[in-house]
């Protein structure tokens, strides 16, 4: 277990147990909101009965079927974030703005002049960001009750004769954990002096799953469509963070202040399928389903930590320094299927209106490696995860060469504890000009979620967690030309 403790670490700081983290880990690479186009994200996602759009590749490549002429597109956009994290009745704001690619690709279409048989044939090459990590969190409030040293001096007494070089033994080495040779035990200036400290954290996550794609589709007889998606990603995740405490009144003899920082990193890549179909049994109705399988992932971990501690100046402790090893471990995730229904109903050429459905388990994920089966971690996923129930709906109205869109999207939290309600609703909105050789659409969705963020354990079973309010902002534009 001590060779993989640094993984479990990775998503927050001894939240809830080593086991957590890993389940935690788990979840952050299964759980999508993929960008795709303009039209696509201000209809809500629910494109997958309508098709014709380049992100049919990601929802349900047979809509890549629907196709009647080949295009480019290019779809940047800017995402920024809003969080205020609440923590000791103190509420903190902070936000972060970047830059992303949410798609960019090219579709070839055929079509025959039969109205039997093979009607036309599609294929599509390009890429779609599946996950846009950038997130920042400051989190402040003056702590009566505990400090991150208690963390790390219940582990320290726990197992004495092998202190993490990522945490413990950097608070034992800056003099912030000293050790009781008479007690037998180590302890921290607070645990005799009393709490009081102020504590300050900021988080600051960046990164991105991106998926480059092969995807081709068939139409038989303008009633059937079929279609298929290889896809490679691409995952890059980093982390940085800063936890700061300071005895702002001087009530805790000798120590003044101390500085923890962690650095961590994932890099890696998957592949996935996904295959669906579509049936238009009469001209204003179109009805579909497809079928994600589990993305296998092979990554790498990699984290650094430092700790720097201060001292009153009559103290005669001198301030300390100390850095640990890096680490780096391999291992493998299976992340969960997906199922989809979709349907649309297009009136008079003018209006259409969608809506879908997609089934996840998200306690089928399963974490793997060659030195270590994660037996416990696994245990954990299939307790403490269940299958979400998501639901998307859109509509799109048609004047002239104008377009008017608007969607909504609801993802269920995959939580099985009812109190961590990591639920999101997204609503989003947008116009489109479209002509025979080129088009322009504009999209804006915002995001909602409120999540709860564990600071560290400051004894078996007992977290000091801050409550954030996690609002999403995604502005985007796609260009595309039709040949």
């Amino acid at each position: 277990m001590k060779k993989i403790s640094f993984i479990a670490m990775l998503f927050m700081c001894a939240f809830i147990s080593i086991e957590a983290q890993n389940e935690m880990q788990a979840l952050r690479y299964s759980r999508y909101n993929t960008f795709g186009t303009a039209r696509y994200a201000a209809q809500g996602g629910a494109i997958g009965a309508l098709g014709g759009d380049f992100s049919s590749i990601m929802v349900n490549p047979a809509g890549l079927g629907s196709y009647r002429s080949s295009e480019f597109s290019f779809s940047p956009s800017f995402y920024w974030v809003n969080t205020s994290s609440n923590f000791m009745g103190s509420t903190t704001d902070d936000s972060q703005l970047k830059f992303n690619v949410g798609s960019l690709g090219m579709v070839s279409a055929k079509n025959r002049d039969s109205k039997s048989g093979l009607a036309g044939a599609s294929y599509a090459l390009g890429y779609n960001t599946l996950v846009n990590f950038n997130n920042r969190t400051t989190t402040s409030g003056i702590n009566n009750n505990s400090s991150m040293l208690d963390d790390f001096t219940w582990h320290a007494n726990a197992d004495p004769d092998n202190l993490s070089p990522f945490y413990e033994q950097l608070a034992f080495d800056t003099d912030l954990m000293p050790f009781d040779s008479t007690a037998g035990e180590y302890w921290h200036d607070m645990q005799r002096d009393g709490y009081g400290q102020q504590q300050y954290r900021l988080s600051e996550q960046s990164g991105y799953i991106g998926e480059y794609s092969i995807s081709g589709a068939f139409n038989f007889s303008n009633l059937l469509y079929f279609g298929a998606t290889f896809g490679i990603h691409s995952v890059r995740f980093y982390e940085e963070i800063y936890h700061t405490e300071t005895d702002h009144d001087d009530h805790v003899l000798d120590f003044d202040s101390f500085r923890f920082r962690e650095f961590n990193n994932t890099k890696g890549w998957g592949y996935t399928f996904r295959f669906g179909m579509i049936f238009r049994p009469v001209q204003v109705v179109r009805v579909g389903a497809s079928f994600h399988i589990p993305t296998y992932y092979y990554l790498t971990d990699e984290k650094f930590t430092d700790m720097k501690s201060y001292f009153d100046s009559g103290s005669g402790i001198p301030d300390g320094s100390a850095s640990s090893p890096s680490g780096l471990y391999d291992y493998r995730l299976k992340t969960p299927f997906h199922v989809n229904a979709h349907a649309s109903v297009i009136l008079f050429k003018m209006a259409t209106f969608s809506a879908e459905y997609e089934y996840v388990d998200y306690s089928s994920s399963r974490l793997d490696a060659y030195d270590y089966k994660f037996f416990d971690e696994n245990d954990r996923i299939r307790q403490d995860f269940q299958a979400a129930h998501n639901l998307k709906a859109g509509a799109e109205v048609r004047l002239g060469t104008l377009y008017l869109r608007a969607g909504t999207q609801y993802l269920m939290s995959p939580f099985t504890d009812t109190r961590n309600n990591a639920e999101i609703w997204i609503y989003s909105g947008g116009i489109g000009v479209r002509t025979k050789s080129a088009f322009f659409d504009i999209s804006y969705s915002h995001s909602s979620q409120s999540e709860v963020y564990g600071m560290y354990a400051f004894e078996p079973g007992s977290n000091e967690v801050a409550i954030n309010q996690v609002n999403g902002n995604n502005l985007m534009f796609t260009l595309g030309f039709k040949f």
